[in-house]
């Protein structure tokens, strides 16, 4: 079995019981990740690669937020920039935000914006980050 952790890491890790290991916390916490992509899909009839576009466009949206901490101020982003971010050729980023337009998710106006940022960080508290953060702190 291939060790997740640094050599000296994956020895001291060795003792622990199999739930206290750090590779254990970072296993669940990825589930937690597909679980929470699983939900968002399923809620809102999206595809996965949809999914991960509504949380990049929302992520894009909230780069203000998390600059000056402030929970409520969103700025539009622009297709190209979320292609750029999601690591998509434009016209499929393109096409599939125009999906997340027809279904109400995404408003298009001087960029792309989530239209209910609301839910959004309802999704994104699902995401379990702080546990894969207290792994990686370990």
């Amino acid at each position: 079995m291939v060790s997740m952790l640094a050599p000296h890491a994956a020895a001291a890790s060795a003792s622990l019981p199999v739930e206290a290991r750090p590779e254990a916390a970072q296993l669940r916490a990825l589930r937690g990740v597909f679980v929470a992509i699983d939900s968002i899909r399923s809620t809102l009839d999206l595809d996965v690669e949809e999914a991960l576009l509504y949380l990049g466009i929302g992520y894009l949206n909230t780069e203000r937020i998390q600059q000056i901490g402030v929970r409520g101020y969103i700025a539009a982003t622009n297709i190209s920039s979320v292609a750029d971010f999601m690591n998509l050729p434009r016209e499929t980023a393109r096409r599939k935000i125009r999906r997340l337009i027809q279904l109400g998710l995404v408003e298009s106006n001087r960029g792309v914006v989530i239209a209910d940022i609301t839910r959004w960080f309802s999704f994104v508290d699902q995401i379990p980050l702080a546990a894969r953060a207290d792994a990686e702190r370990r």
